[in-house]
């Protein structure tokens, strides 16, 4: 609990240096509590229910594949929500809804490409030609594709970017983030037992089939809320959960709401970073979380395949 605390804390921290970090010579009639209030803090907001969310569907994904070098785009919903925004902005409607369509539409082609006996090996391997032949989709429209337009609408959602939400819509998401993680914080016995095999877990009294259906579906709707929102943000979905595992151990009761505050403080600050290191210039969000993850999953990756 002490640890929950201080994640806590960190959040806390880090939203309060989001906030006061930027511009501070503003003119008339713009205050500085204006920019604050108005520009910075539904900014900040976003990128802490984006990065919950993805931190959760983490989690949630690596419990369903019971692999912890998965993330939440490891069954096609990174080539899918590609597909589905490009697809969207070449018909001029907006990219957000068009990648979360994008994204659960790879995942139902990849779960009934998968039907049969559970095989994590297998979803996982489909998971990644599905998203591949996605991805190349969206190639493919983007080299077709007269408009200049599409090209830099498609590359500001691809390489993801945290902007400012009306409220309503970041308190739709962050309710989503909250149920999801209270559903499965109350199902975290179940949850390790499914991390023994199926075999264990039947034995114990876990409903196997249904549980991972269950958070599979959750999974989905994080994932495809966030890229709705933020476009693709990598590596924060698989940073916090490793990294609420060594802090917290790997049972679900506190590695749940640890990788949820983790997430979150992880992307407000990276979305400080990004907004405010090249100043006046801003480099994508989802540019940092790469530079910083990438190493990471080299370095975790080699640990647990030594």
């Amino acid at each position: 609990m002490r640890t929950l605390l201080a994640l806590a804390a960190v959040l806390a921290v880090a939203a309060a240096l989001a906030l006061s970090l930027g511009p501070t010579g503003w003119r008339a009639p713009w205050a500085m509590s204006d920019v604050v209030l108005a520009l910075r803090a539904p900014r900040v907001a976003l990128a802490a229910v984006v990065g919950a969310s993805l931190a959760l569907a983490g989690v949630a994904m690596q419990a369903v594949v019971r692999n912890v070098l998965a993330d939440p785009y490891v069954l096609g919903m990174s080539g899918g929500a590609t597909a589905g925004a490009v697809a969207a902005l070449a018909n001029q409607l907006p990219a957000g809804p068009g990648a979360a369509a994008g994204a659960a539409a790879a995942v139902a082609l990849v779960r009934a490409l998968c039907r049969g006996a559970f095989s994590p090996a297998r979803l996982v391997l489909t998971g990644v030609t599905v998203g591949a032949i996605a991805a190349s989709a969206a190639g493919v429209m983007l080299v077709l594709s007269p408009a200049q337009r599409l090209l830099r609408g498609a590359q500001s959602w691809l390489f993801g970017g945290v902007s400012i939400a009306p409220w309503s819509i970041i308190a739709a998401a962050a309710a989503l983030v909250a149920g999801a993680a209270i559903w499965s914080g109350r199902r975290a016995p179940a949850i390790d037992r499914l991390s023994l095999g199926d075999d264990v877990a039947t034995s114990l009294g876990t409903d196997v089939g249904r549980l991972r259906r269950a958070l599979l579906a959750g999974a989905v709707a994080l994932t495809a809320s966030a890229v709705a929102l933020s476009g693709l943000i990598g590596f924060v979905g698989l940073i916090a959960p490793h990294a609420a595992r060594t802090l917290v151990g790997a049972g679900h009761r506190l590695l749940i709401p640890a990788a949820v505050l983790l997430g979150a403080a992880l992307l407000v600050v990276t979305d400080a970073v990004a907004r405010t290191a090249f100043a006046p210039r801003e480099v994508p969000v989802g540019l940092v979380t790469a530079l910083i993850g990438g190493p990471w999953f080299l370095v975790l990756a080699r640990r647990e395949l030594a």
